[in-house]
């Protein structure tokens, strides 16, 4: 329906409009009949009609200054002006305002009226389907969906059909972000990634430098990529400066964006002018580039570059190992292999190459994920969880992933060794017994325990080296540090007292074996760990 405001002071000459037509029956809604034009205002302020049918000549505010009122706040709305006077004046003023047509009351009939009114809501209709395609929902279209300019030909003007045509310049913003397969392993990790969209084109839109760069359009191609669509506010001679002016803005860019985000943002800028459809075909085609920033530590910018073979960055190492073969060496405790496995992750990271990363990661995840479920089966021992820690690291930093990794390898070899309690020895059971039950004490040793156990310390260290695969103190040191970030975690304890009651002789000692293993000091766990808190608050 479109939404009709109608205005004259004299009261019959406004019921003569309410009544001069059904207006319902042909499409049109009244959403006020006023006499003063004051209160019109706050009709129209709260209702916004389509169409204003106002009479010209009123006591206090005339209908030009009505209208000079409406056009301070809206541009669109239509105005019909009528009158019982031949004015020139009048018409004139009325033109300048940017109505749609000026009739004299004697001139009007239904018939007149109606074919006026309907020439305008023609027009209001075709309008609003046009501003169902802004320009930014088209070009959104063009490169999502894929469609052709000429769909948009009857709806757009001239002037407007061509700049679906015209040479625009490319950002690519994409915010740092955990893998996606991750959520297959980890609840809610994807969760703190939020890309504010309207922040980020508020952003740039402030980084635009008027006389040489603006923003056209922006829109989300996926879940964490925009593109952004610029034009040249001025003609440049050469490529040279072209590309000069296109990234100083999109190194601005880039530090604006990375000053409001924990994760930070990536930017690949495409300094070569072309239309929509073309920068569409050429961001499908090369659009690879986008999944290397797994492999970046840091938030990175550079050009997008098209017509590269060895964007994809295939390695023949992708299939190097499985799940299975990596739960083996881990269930077995094969050092060498597991050293094997995260050595491939490393180098993967350090060649950047994405594609053997990413596969290595989720079959080292898979292989822990099983781990996890057989170790449920198990009724002593300590147990291993894959999720726990989790979120004191930063997922999206394949460094600080590679660390976890390490992190839960060691956490896996202390849940083995203690669940093999069964297979071991007396004198080693009895052993590992004791360490579990008085980890605390810091006078803890191999004479002590020797004692306990009826062994001399030497035949029992070397024992205990042969069955458990490390030695006394390295297991002790990851028994009590195991209990320390579990303190840790609760958030109830000093460090300091956390280093008391898991037996380290002092702090600094605790620290420095605390990072040894976990990569992090206690302060360091602790801060991300109230960190990790807040997040999921």
């Amino acid at each position: 329906m479109i939404k009709v405001l109608l205005l004259d002071d004299e009261k019959l000459a406004l019921e003569y409009l309410e009544n001069i037509i059904s207006w319902e029956t042909y499409g049109f809604e009244i959403v006020g009949a006023m006499t003063d034009a004051e209160q019109a205002l706050k009709v129209f302020r709260r209702n916004r009609p389509d169409l204003i049918i106002s009479d010209i000549c009123m006591y206090g505010m005339d209908g030009l200054d009505f209208a000079s009122a409406i056009r301070e706040t809206d541009q669109n709305t239509h105005i019909l002006f009528l009158s019982g006077y031949k004015n020139f004046d009048y018409v004139r003023e009325a033109l300048r305002l940017g109505t749609d047509d000026y009739l004299l009351k004697s001139d009007v009939d239904e018939e007149v009226f109606l074919q006026k009114i309907l020439k305008i809501k023609d027009k209001i209709e075709k309008e609003k389907q046009k501003k169902l395609y802004t320009e930014n929902v088209i070009f959104k279209e063009l490169f999502l969906n894929r469609t052709e300019e000429k769909k948009y030909r009857n709806i757009l003007s001239e002037a407007e059909y061509i700049r679906l045509h015209k040479k625009y310049y490319y950002l690519l913003v994409t915010q740092k972000q955990a893998p996606r397969f991750l959520k297959e392993f980890f609840n809610n990790i994807l969760e703190p990634y939020y890309l504010d969209e309207e922040r980020i084109y508020e952003l740039i839109q402030d980084s635009c430098m008027p006389e040489e760069m603006k923003m056209v359009s922006g829109f989300k191609v996926n879940g964490n990529t925009l593109v952004i669509i610029c034009e040249m506010s001025q003609s440049y001679v050469s490529q040279k400066e072209i590309y000069e002016t296109f990234y100083q803005f999109a190194s601005q860019v880039y530090t604006e964006l990375n000053r409001m985000d924990m994760h930070g943002y990536n930017v690949l800028f495409y300094p070569h002018g072309c239309a929509v459809r073309q920068f569409r075909d050429l961001f499908y085609l090369n659009r690879a580039q986008l999944d290397k920033q797994v492999v970046k530590a840091k938030p990175y910018i550079f050009e997008f570059e098209t017509g590269r073979a060895d964007h994809q960055n295939i390695s023949s190492g992708t299939s190097n190992f499985t799940w299975k073969e990596v739960y083996r060496a881990l269930s077995e405790q094969k050092q060498e292999l597991i050293t094997e496995y995260v050595e491939t992750l490393k180098i993967a990271i350090a060649q950047e190459d994405y594609i053997t990363y990413l596969w290595c990661l989720k079959e080292i995840l898979k292989a822990m994920n099983y781990i996890e479920q057989k170790n449920r089966e198990m009724s002593n021992g300590v147990a291993f969880c894959l999720a726990s820690s989790y979120m004191k690291y930063d997922m999206s930093n394949p460094l600080s992933v590679t660390e976890f990794i390490e992190m839960k390898i060691d956490e896996i070899e202390l849940a083995y060794n203690s669940h093999k309690a069964g297979e071991y020895s007396k004198p080693i059971k009895d052993t590992l017994d004791y360490i579990h039950q008085h980890y605390g004490d810091e006078e803890m040793s191999m004479t002590e325990v020797s004692k306990s156990v009826g062994l001399s310390s030497s035949w029992l260290s070397t024992k205990f080296k042969e069955e458990v695969g490390i030695g006394f103190i390295e297991y002790l040191n990851k028994v009590r540090v195991n209990e320390a970030k579990r303190l840790i975690d609760e958030g109830e304890y000093m460090i300091y007292e956390v280093s008391e009651k898991t037996g380290f002789a002092s702090s600094q000692y605790f620290s420095k074996i605390f990072k040894q293993i976990t990569g992090l000091t206690p302060n360091e766990y602790k801060r991300l760990s109230k960190k990790s808190e807040r997040e999921q608050i």
